[in-house]
């Protein structure tokens, strides 16, 4: 069975540098170009999307099925649910199919957040006997119970397809389970380039593009490097490029402790102190400010961490973490 997790090989490694014999007489392969590769996997995702149509049931689980010679079913390609993701990566403009179901009526997942999810994941290939084809799938993968996942811990194409989609509502039921609606439901056509690529499996070929239909029910925001400050204001605007690096240390900022490299840990420089009665205290800046103050607190909500004039709201301000010339 393939995991979903990005996997991390010994012999990527020498994936894509060279060819050769080791000492042991043992071949190391090249990896193939990714273009060349792209170019293949383009060709036979759009030619499924052509030749099939998909079933969808109550529960938005999704049967996919070759039309017959002289089938009258739409075929994926001409639904109108069908859209497409440009993603740029390996120096190729990837284009990544997905069928919108349901967007969801929730929140808005980001690549840095978790996701609350079920899944089925298959492989599809054709074989041609006189002149007719032939399609078979292979699931390999599927959880049909929701599952944590972390979106930047997957293969690409979950990170890149998942955040255009929301979580739904849920409640509590009287039996103790919880009940889910509304939730965004999709199918993904990932390049094998956004996916395993060289990485084979009894499974997955190498270089084999795959299938996932997906629901996404929920999502827990991450501070990966527990600093205060969620993942997602970290990141960089709306997630179109590489994760921003403030101080360019090699640790984007929503793994770096010192965001901008001046020797004072980020969770200091969001801090303040206050006077509760008699007692100072610390407290620490959110990101944004509240649009509401508290009257319960000592201090007020509606300051998020300033800059180093003391700005606390304007949107584009430089913030005191991410100003090295500026110390708390």
């Amino acid at each position: 069975m393939k995991s979903l997790f990005k996997l991390v090989l010994v012999l990527g490694l020498f994936n894509g540098l060279y060819s050769c014999q080791n000492d042991s007489g043992t071949t190391i392969t090249e990896d193939r170009p990714y273009d060349e590769v792209y170019l293949e996997d383009i060709a036979e995702i759009e030619d499924f999307l052509d030749t099939h149509y998909v079933t969808v049931d109550a529960d938005y689980n999704t049967t996919f099925t070759q039309i017959p010679d002289g089938g009258t079913q739409t075929p994926i390609s001409n639904m109108p649910e069908l859209e497409f993701k440009e993603v740029e990566k390996h120096d190729i403009t990837y284009k990544v199919y997905y069928l919108n179901l349901r967007e969801g009526s929730g929140e808005s997942i980001t690549k840095v957040d978790s996701s609350f999810v079920s899944y089925k994941g298959f492989n599809f290939s054709k074989t041609t006997v006189d002149s007719e084809d032939t399609y078979s799938q292979t699931v390999f993968d599927s959880k049909q119970s929701p599952v944590w996942l972390s979106l930047d811990e997957l293969i690409i194409g979950w990170t890149e397809i998942v955040p255009l989609f929301k979580t739904g509502t849920y409640m509590a039921m009287p039996d103790g389970t919880i009940s889910y609606d509304n939730f965004g439901v999709g199918v993904m056509f990932i390049p094998s380039g956004l996916a395993y690529f060289s990485s084979g499996s009894l499974s997955i070929p190498s270089y084999t593009p795959i299938v996932f239909n997906f629901k996404l029910y929920n999502l827990r925001r991450r501070d990966h490097d527990r600093d205060g400050i969620l993942s997602m204001y970290e990141y960089g605007p709306n997630f179109v490029d590489d994760a921003i690096d403030t101080d360019g240390d090699g640790r984007p900022d929503y793994i770096d402790v010192d965001d901008d490299g001046d020797g004072v840990l980020t969770t200091v420089e969001r801090s303040f102190t206050y006077l509760d009665g008699t007692e100072t205290k610390t407290g620490y800046y959110p990101f944004n400010g509240a649009l509401v103050d508290d009257p319960t607190t000592p201090y007020d909500d509606t300051k998020g961490i300033p800059s180093c004039s003391n700005d606390f709201t304007t949107a584009t301000r430089l913030r005191r973490h991410l100003d090295p010339t500026c110390r708390n």
